[in-house]
């Protein structure tokens, strides 16, 4: 028996599951970059991952790709409900990929892993001489990238058009209105965070060192009590800046454990890649192939990072198992230094530093908001790479009262415009803005979840957002995706409820801060 021909959408989803089966290629050669590939290897991994860049390329831009772009869309209507927006977001990535010459895709693929390596060489030094032209090339290439997926996704600015690249379906308008409420609220919890803790116990510091190896072990033991299946993926312990990449069967993720002085920061580097890597393994399977069964953008995906780093692993709860696991792991079991309240009173310090990843959590938005402001004024013309150190200590002086001694504690810090990944900043500020949302929506749904936290049971609170979250891959909007998990669209006021609660001690005032209820009217995202 002949069979049937495939339909337009058949012939797409094949298309689209092979685009995908290179991205995630190239994410495990990227990820191996970072980990394991020998040192003067450079060369060759920049090659291939250009190599998949183009052939990706070239698959989607196939004129092929838009006549049966069209044909399926014709008949869209006798397509099931998550088929028509797998259907949305073959078109969406269709018009962000079909307007860029090979020649500028393939230089984006260089310039993400060339990026990757220039900062991991000269981050620490601060010489800005050898990284700006490096900055400038980077913003330059993607202010193009950005002009032309304005023009075509309809977007309300060039820079709207490469933070859509990372979370789709928000507008600047609603970034700015949600930002504006934060900057304003911000600089009055600081103030009064630091004064009520200066009025409280003290911490005991902690006295290293603490032994790489050792921080490794601590950092398996807590990314295993997560849920983390160690069966479709793997952590890495590095000197490097932490991230997550692979694919949803084999997840790869790093933590910077270099730091003999204080395990902490391993700890929180740790629990937030594996909060990225636990979405990644519970997108759903039956779609892996396919736009609509992969996370929701970097938004979406950062609130599943900060809710376990940011609520769950500062609940006072969590600092139970961790004392138990710190002293086994470190043989420290008279240290006083690691008892739960005073690893509470030192995770919960609020001290305005210079390293975003290092952050207290209430200064870290003032970290988001300097870097949103500053890329958007260089993709704009409005600053120049030039000017970039002066503006960063402007800013810093300006938000946090600190101004920062060199470099590579100023611009030169985060691997993000050296890679190319402009307007994903506010993502990290949007993120823990929805993991707050999504945090006491859980909690109401199982208040057990808090208290579970003190023997290490994360079972609660991720069974909630695998069921809620994870399981949804991009089937749903933004907007969609909160109201059906908290009853209502994304909302300042939670994040800084919680923030009041924690540091301040009280509910937040709604007075002291814009009216975070009254949001812009959402544009209609393009297709």
């Amino acid at each position: 028996m002949t069979a049937a021909p495939k339909s337009a959408y058949q012939h797409l989803q094949e298309r689209f599951a092979k685009i995908i089966d290179i991205s995630n290629a190239s994410a495990i050669l990227s990820k191996d970059k970072e980990t394991v590939m020998p040192k003067n290897s450079d060369e060759d991994r920049t090659r291939q991952i250009m190599a998949l860049a183009d052939v990706a390329h070239s698959l989607i831009k196939d004129p092929q790709v838009e006549k049966w772009l069209d044909a399926a869309e014709k008949d869209k209507r006798n397509l099931p409900k998550t088929d028509q927006r797998n259907l949305v977001l073959m078109r969406r990535a269709w018009v962000s990929q079909a307007g860029l010459s090979d020649e500028l895709a393939t230089e984006l693929a260089r310039i993400g892993s060339e990026g990757q390596k220039l900062h991991t060489e000269l981050r620490k030094t601060g010489d800005w001489s050898k990284m700006k032209d490096w900055y400038k090339h980077s913003l330059d290439t993607l202010r193009t990238v950005g002009e032309i997926r304005k023009e075509k996704l309809g977007a309300a600015s060039v820079y709207e058009a490469l933070f859509n690249s990372f979370s789709p379906d928000l507008a600047e308008a609603t970034v700015a209105h949600e930002f504006a409420a934060l900057e304003k609220a911000l600089p009055g919890l600081i103030r009064e965070a630091v004064d009520r803790q200066g009025k409280g116990p003290q911490p005991l510091p902690l006295k290293g060192p603490f032994p790489p190896e050792q921080q490794a072990e601590l950092s398996r033991r807590l990314t295993e009590a997560m849920g983390f299946d160690f069966t479709r993926g793997k952590m890495f312990a590095i000197d490097a800046h932490p991230s997550t990449g692979g694919s949803a069967s084999d997840v790869r993720f790093t933590t910077d454990t270099s730091d003999e002085e204080s395990f902490l920061s391993a700890v929180y580097s740790t629990v937030h890649e594996a909060g990225h890597a636990l979405y990644e393994q519970n997108t759903p399977l039956a779609h892996r192939y396919q736009p609509v069964g992969g996370s929701m953008g970097m938004a979406v995906h950062e609130s599943q990072s900060g809710i376990m780093e940011r609520n769950a692993a500062h609940e006072p709860e969590f600092f139970q198992f961790l004392e138990k696991q710190a002293r086994e792991v470190f043989n420290r079991p008279d240290d006083p230094a690691l008892s739960a309240e005073n690893l509470q009173l030192l995770a919960n310090r609020v001290n305005p530093s210079f390293i975003r990843i290092e952050a207290d959590e209430l200064t870290y938005p003032a970290h988001i908001l300097l870097r949103t402001k500053l890329e958007k004024a260089l993709i704009e013309g409005t600053l120049s790479v030039d000017d970039l150190p002066q503006a960063w200590n402007d800013g810093m002086k300006s938000l946090l009262g600190i101004t920062p001694p060199d470099n590579a504690k100023g611009c030169m810090q985060d691997v993000h415009w050296p890679t190319g990944a402009v307007g994903y900043f506010p993502a990290y500020a949007l993120g823990n803005m929805i993991a707050a949302q999504l945090y006491a929506a859980a909690v109401k749904a199982h208040p057990e979840i808090p208290k579970e936290l003190a023997t290490g049971n994360f079972t609660p609170l991720r069974l909630w957002l695998k069921d809620n979250i994870h399981s949804k891959g991009s089937m749903l909007t933004t907007d969609e995706l909160m109201v059906a998990a908290t009853g209502e669209k994304l909302n300042a006021k939670y994040y800084l409820d919680h923030l009041s609660r924690r540091y301040a001690g009280k509910p937040y005032a709604p007075s002291a801060a814009a009216n975070t209820n009254a949001q812009p009217k959402a544009r209609k995202p393009g297709n």
